[in-house]
């Protein structure tokens, strides 16, 4: 097992809202035709952690479960939530009908949307605007003997549940997938910090899709994206490596697509990767069993 510096983390409670339907009204599509666009924010009833990111009806950005919102700064952004939130942080519900229900940190979405999960049962008595409580931790979470390995929006607990191990000085880590860099669109080259923003794989071009089988995608994929370094931005490195989550779903507008939080990042020489289409997050928090082979 690697270790790690998990015993010297701060622990702190960050808070955010149920925060209302995204539907944005009509947009337009890469083509240049009128979509209603659905599936930001709110409660999601339909798509969950560990489902496609393709194929819902008059959907753009489908965000997963639960979408939350800091109020403690004027700017989403600017949260504590946004900035100290870690996928597989422990999220509970403390005010309304569902309170003391308890899921997890899964991601966020853009400069403004949180995401959580928590199981179906639940849903059904959270409302929009009820509180939710997440345990910050993951904050400056480094492996010994490889401290340039920079770790971004990921706890402790996801680390280890996604069993990394060592070899010929490399870090071996499991994803769905490797993405090539040259198809990441929005985010790049945004000056925002790594931890409040994703980036998108661009699904504007639909022989591309089909070549690189995106559609195969799940919410919640470790995918990998060679040439890129989002250590503290999102960009092009020769021979570096970022491993990523996939937190939101395909889009029909240019440049956009299924959204990724970088949870690793490397320059050349530190980590390579192996394929395992079970490497999902709903499988290492527990949210989902794995499939028997």
């Amino acid at each position: 097992m690697l270790k790690t510096n998990k015993d010297r983390l701060i622990v702190t409670a960050v808070q955010a809202v149920v925060q209302p339907s995204g539907g944005r009204g009509y947009g337009s599509t890469w083509e240049g035709k009128s979509k209603m666009t659905l599936g930001t924010a709110s409660i999601n009833y339909t798509v969950s952690i560990g489902d496609p990111v393709w194929g819902y009806a008059s959907a753009d950005h489908v965000e997963p479960d639960v979408t939350v919102q800091g109020r403690d700064k004027p700017g989403a952004s600017d949260c504590a939530i946004a900035i100290l939130g870690c996928i597989g942080n422990e999220a509970r519900v403390v005010s309304g009908d569902a309170k003391g229900a308890s899921g997890y940190y899964i991601g966020r979405h853009a400069g403004a949307d949180d995401l959580v999960w928590f199981p179906k049962e639940v849903l059904e008595d959270l409302a929009l605007d009820d509180k939710i409580q997440v345990k910050a931790r993951g904050c400056g979470l480094q492996i010994e003997g490889f401290e340039d390995v920079k770790l971004n929006k990921m706890s402790p607990e996801l680390l280890e549940a996604m069993g990394v191990t060592v070899e010929d000085g490399e870090l071996v880590v499991s994803v769905v997938a490797e993405i090539p860099g040259w198809i990441l669109g929005a985010g790049v080259g945004w000056d925002a910090s790594v931890e409040v923003v994703d980036y998108d794989i661009q699904t504007t071009c639909p022989e591309v899709v089909e070549e690189l089988n995106l559609k195969s995608l799940r919410l919640g994929d470790v995918i990998a994206i060679p040439d890129h370094y989002d250590a503290w931005g999102r960009g092009r490195y020769e021979g570096a490596m970022t491993i990523g989550v996939i937190v939101h779903g395909f889009s029909s507008s240019g440049g956009h697509g299924p959204g990724v939080n970088p949870i690793m990042a490397a320059l050349p020489g530190k980590i390579k990767t192996k394929i395992d289409p079970h490497a999902n997050i709903a499988y290492y928090l527990g949210i989902r069993d794995k499939p028997k082979k």
